[in-house]
C-alpha cells in the first residue's frame, strides 16, 4: 500500500491511496501526470503515443488557488512520472506531491540553468514561479520533460528525443518572433499592468516594464495605496493599456477595469493568459499558441494607433 492520509488546510481531507506507480493507465502505456495545463502540453507533444498524459489542472483553472480533488492523490500516486512546475506555484498539491510521488517527481522550474526572479529580499525572497513566461526557459522546461521520459521509458528514448528535438525547433522561432514583435512598440512604450505579476520573465527576457495588481501569487490581498500608484504610474508614463488575465479571479480583473475607469488606459479587449492554456482549440489552447496570442495583444494595445 501507498500514500498517507492528507488533510489540506483542514479542510479537504484525502484517503490513504493504493499502488506503486503506474496503475492509473487503462491503455498499458506509461501514465504521466502533469500538474498545469502548459507541462501537459508539453507532455504530450514529446510523449507522443508512447505515454497517457494526465492533467491535474484543466483549463482556466489558478494553480495558486487551486481547489484540491480527493482524485489528485490517487492520480499522482498511481503515475510512472510526475511533472510539476516547483517553486512553490501548485502551493496547494505540494504536499500531495510531496507524500504520493516521492522521487518520481519531477520539479521542471528548479532545473539548473534557471535563473529565478526574486524580489525585495534577494536570496530570501520567494522566487517567481512563472518561468514558462520566457520562451527560453520553457525550452528548459522541454529539455527536462524529455529526459525525464527517457529515464523513466529508454525503450522509447528515440521517439522522445525526435518529439522533442521537432519542439525545440518551433519553440526557438517562436522566441525570435516574440522578440521581433516587442521590438516594434517604440521604446517608451513598454510598460504594461496587468491582473497579478505573472509576466517578470516575460518582461526580463523581452524588455518590457511589468507591474501587477496582484504579486506573483493571485491569492495575495491587494491594498487600495497600491492601485493608486499604479494609476499614477499610468497617467505618468502615458500607459496607454491594462489588461485583465483569464485564469484569476474576478476581484482582480475588476481592479484592472477600475485602473482604466480612473485614467486614460483603456482595458485592452483580449484578456492575456497567464497560468493556464485556455480550451482547446482556443488561441491559448497550446502554450505556443498562448505566447502568440499574448504577444498579439500586448503589441497592438501598447503600439496603439501611430
Amino acid at each position: 500500500m501507498r500514500g498517507l492520509v492528507v488533510n489540506l488546510l483542514g479542510v479537504l481531507a484525502l484517503i490513504s491511496v493504493a499502488g506503486c506507480g503506474g496503475g492509473g493507465a487503462t491503455s498499458g502505456k506509461p501514465t504521466v501526470v502533469a500538474t498545469t495545463t502548459m507541462i501537459a502540453d508539453a507532455a504530450r507533444i514529446v510523449g507522443g503515443h508512447d505515454v497517457e498524459v494526465i492533467s491535474i489542472m484543466r483549463e482556466g483553472e489558478d494553480p495558486h488557488t487551486y481547489d484540491v480533488k480527493p482524485r489528485d492523490a490517487t492520480r499522482i500516486a498511481d503515475a510512472d512520472l510526475v511533472l510539476m512546475n516547483g517553486l512553490h506555484l501548485e502551493a496547494t498539491l505540494g504536499s500531495i506531491v510531496d507524500n504520493n510521488a516521492g522521487e518520481r517527481a519531477v520539479r521542471l522550474a528548479e532545473q539548473p540553468g534557471i535563473d529565478p526572479i526574486r524580489g525585495e529580499g534577494g536570496a530570501s525572497a520567494a522566487p517567481d514561479p512563472h518561468g514558462w513566461m520566457d520562451v527560453r526557459i520553457f525550452i528548459r522546461y522541454v529539455e527536462g520533460v524529455r529526459d525525464a521520459l527517457i529515464e523513466m521509458d529508454p525503450a522509447h528514448t528515440e521517439g522522445y528525443k525526435d518529439r522533442a528535438a521537432a519542439y525545440l525547433a518551433e519553440l526557438e522561432m517562436l522566441d525570435t518572433w516574440v522578440r521581433e514583435q516587442i521590438e516594434t512598440i517604440p521604446a517608451d512604450r513598454r510598460v504594461m499592468i496587468s491582473s497579478h505579476d505573472a509576466f517578470g520573465y516575460y518582461g526580463r527576457a523581452y524588455g518590457i516594464e511589468v507591474h501587477g495588481v496582484a504579486g506573483i501569487s493571485t491569492d495575495q490581498q491587494v491594498q487600495a495605496r497600491h492601485i493608486g500608484d499604479l494609476e499614477d504610474l499610468v497617467r505618468e508614463r502615458g500607459i496607454r493599456a491594462v489588461f485583465g488575465e483569464t485564469s484569476v479571479r474576478d476581484a482582480l480583473n475588476n481592479q484592472i477595469n477600475q485602473i482604466a475607469a480612473n485614467t486614460d488606459a483603456v482595458v485592452s479587449d483580449a484578456k492575456l493568459y497567464s497560468d493556464s492554456l485556455g480550451a482547446e482549440g482556443s488561441p491559448g489552447g497550446t502554450y505556443i499558441g498562448m505566447m502568440r496570442h499574448n504577444t498579439r495583444t500586448i503589441v497592438e494595445a501598447l503600439r496603439g494607433a501611430e
